[in-house]
């Protein structure tokens, strides 16, 4: 046994190995993207991205410019999605691929974080972690602004964590940060955290520098399109304080008219951040709980490092969850919002190893014990609500079981089997829809005991002895094994939002392309066809209202005509006169009501031609009907 322990350290020594484990965590990822890449779903915002940014690199439109397109948030996404695609043609394999190779990017940029942090071994965990979670990497896998955010945080991670950067790599790091304020606004807190830790960890020179170096994009991009971009930051501040910024305010958009969720699925949304983000929402908790006083720390530049990817998570998390979880914009974002963002806790996790084992205090301790058993119970919990995730509750339900009488007593088996609901209706009263969320829940709670006792039995065998803390040590194991079950339907194998049988991608190649050949070059054409424009990315030279880019989201309960458009919205006004004015009208089959056959019907200047292919192959009744106007 000591021999075999001594050659599994020896091989552990080995750097090519370190090495090879990381590669293959990268190719575990490569191969899970590019399946997802034409195997989930694509939404409005993928849509969007794709088709403005398109629009703007091809000349038809700027951005912020008046009666042009709705732009929601900072410009560099659409830029750099429009680009790629005047580069390597329009659509959304373009787009996908180069999210999945700037995904790759940053893996590598963590990897350099986190062997800076804690050498080899742990940079491959560090890629393994995020090769584990189906959740996270189908949304990097989507040509939106996450991953883009997420890559230049990787490298701005590895350019400017730990002692003795050169000025070259601050700076470089800062520009970055910059340039992620013009990903996405709501990321702005990034470059104020991080040049506070420059300063801190290095210097008052390289501080001033990446000051400059920073604001340097932010103060370019916003004066090229000066003023019109302050219509971004105006509904972000004060009405009453910032009068000057009201000519900028744009009218409501669609979300305005979304009714308001319960409380209970608000509840719902918080939990689903921890399932699907687990070892990222876990681990920012743990270090709360396990924080030490600086002078128990070996390292100094640990500390300013953990502090720093803290205040940064912590500060976003915080922002996100307020954006989601307590207005009524996108509730169940918030799981996938964490992601923008989540690839600096595996580094904070790295960064303060040492702490992680050392003695804390009972109340500490008894702490730690309540958290676990409280999420595990909450992600049992969660795996039972249908929404946006696999109903494992049902699942457990319907598991058949043997049946016997006398449950408190004999326990005599009765021949043939039985579904456990029926049972547990049958010995405790207790209805399906209570049993649906119950069962689940007290099955996450036993799933915690189990953690508990097999992490305090390898604490009594290996780790007492070399003075670990049992809690703490039981957290690692809590998180190790949270991290190895991430591709389960149990935690991140169960972010089901965008999954699609079919290959979504060439789904939509096809639809395009018929588009294209009946539509000709300058056509008016009135967009009702579903969730994402992008089969109309296939279509040369069209027309749209570009409201209806956003579809429901661009669509403004406001009457101010002239306002509306000025904007890039649309109402029910301008959809009208647009609808009259167009040269062919696309609707989704599962869109089409009575309405659709009364205008049709009223004035007879339309004529159906032979529905497009299904863009969604998984979802019946997404063909488009398309009406042309006759001669």
């Amino acid at each position: 046994m000591i021999l075999k322990v001594l050659r599994l350290r020896c091989l552990v020594l080995y750097p090519w190995l370190a090495y090879l484990t990381a590669f293959l965590g990268g190719f575990a990822y490569l191969a899970q993207a590019l399946l997802y890449a034409h195997t989930i779903l694509s939404e409005t915002d993928e849509g969007a991205y794709l088709y403005q940014g398109y629009l703007l690199a091809t000349g038809v439109y700027h951005p912020y410019q008046a009666n042009g397109p709705w732009f929601y948030t900072t410009p560099l996404t659409y830029i750099i999605l429009g680009r790629i695609q005047a580069w390597f043609g329009p659509g959304l394999r373009t787009g996908r691929y180069f999210a999945i190779f700037v995904s790759m990017l940053m893996l590598l940029g963590i990897w350099i974080a986190a062997r800076r942090l804690g050498g080899k071994w742990w940079a491959a965990a560090a890629v393994w972690v995020i090769a584990l979670n189906p959740a996270q990497i189908k949304i990097y896998t989507l040509a939106e602004s996450q991953v883009l955010v997420a890559c230049m945080l990787a490298w701005v991670m590895a350019l400017v964590l730990g002692e003795e950067r050169s000025l070259w790599q601050v700076a470089a790091s800062s520009f970055l940060a910059g340039l992620i304020l013009l990903i996405r606004h709501n990321m702005a807190p990034i470059l104020p955290i991080l040049l506070v830790y420059i300063f801190w960890q290095h210097g008052k020179k390289f501080g001033l520098w990446a000051l400059l170096f920073g604001l340097l994009p932010v103060v370019v991009v916003h004066g090229i399109y000066w003023p019109d971009i302050l219509a971004i930051w105006a509904p972000w501040l004060p009405a009453k304080l910032t009068p000057f910024l009201d000519s900028f305010r744009p009218p409501q958009d669609g979300s305005s008219t979304l009714k308001p969720l319960s409380n209970v699925l608000r509840l719902l949304a918080f939990a689903q951040g921890f399932r699907f983000n687990f070892l990222v929402m876990v681990g920012s908790l743990a270090f709360l709980m396990l924080w030490q006083r600086p002078s128990r720390w070996k390292n100094i530049a640990n500390v300013r490092a953990s502090l720093f990817l803290a205040s940064l998570f912590l500060t976003l998390l915080a922002f996100h969850g307020w954006v989601t979880l307590f207005n009524n914009f996108c509730v169940f974002c918030f799981a996938p919002y964490a992601m923008n963002f989540s690839i600096t806790v595996p580094l904070l996790v790295i960064s303060s190893r040492e702490i992680w084992v050392k003695q804390i205090s009972k109340l500490h301790q008894l702490i730690l014990l309540l958290v676990i058993l409280l999420l595990s119970a909450g992600i049992g919990y969660t795996s039972s609500a249908r929404y946006d995730s696999e109903d494992l509750g049902a699942w457990l339900l319907n598991i058949r079981v043997p049946r016997f009488k006398d449950f408190f007593t004999t326990w005599r088996f009765l021949p043939g089997d039985v579904e456990l609901w029926r049972v547990i209706a049958n010995k405790f009263g207790l209805e399906y829809v209570t049993s649906h969320w119950l069962i689940p829940t007290i099955s996450g709670f036993i799933v915690g005991l189990v953690v508990l006792a097999i992490s305090m039995a390898v604490w009594r065998t290996y780790a007492r002895k070399r003075g670990f803390a049992v809690m703490p040590f039981s957290m690692l194991i809590f998180l190790f094994a949270g991290t190895i079950l991430s591709p389960t339907p149990v935690l991140g194998g169960g972010y089901t939002r965008y999954d699609c049988r079919g290959d979504i991608i060439r789904a939509y190649e096809q639809t395009g392309h018929y588009l294209a050949e009946i539509i000709p070059p300058g056509s008016k054409v009135y967009w009702d066809g579903g969730t994402s424009i992008l089969p109309l990315l296939y279509t040369p030279d069209i027309r749209i209202l570009p409201g209806q880019i956003y579809g429901f989201w661009g669509f403004s309960p406001d009457k101010d005509v002239d306002r509306v458009l000025k904007y890039g919205l649309w109402n029910e006004a301008i959809g009208n006169q647009w609808r009259n004015e167009a040269d062919f009208i696309l609707v989704e089959a599962n869109r089409y009501d009575a309405k659709w056959d009364e205008f049709f019907l009223f004035g007879r200047q339309f004529e159906e031609l032979k529905p497009s292919p299904q863009p969604i192959p998984c979802i019946d009744g997404t063909y488009l009907r398309v009406f042309q106007r006759k001669p």
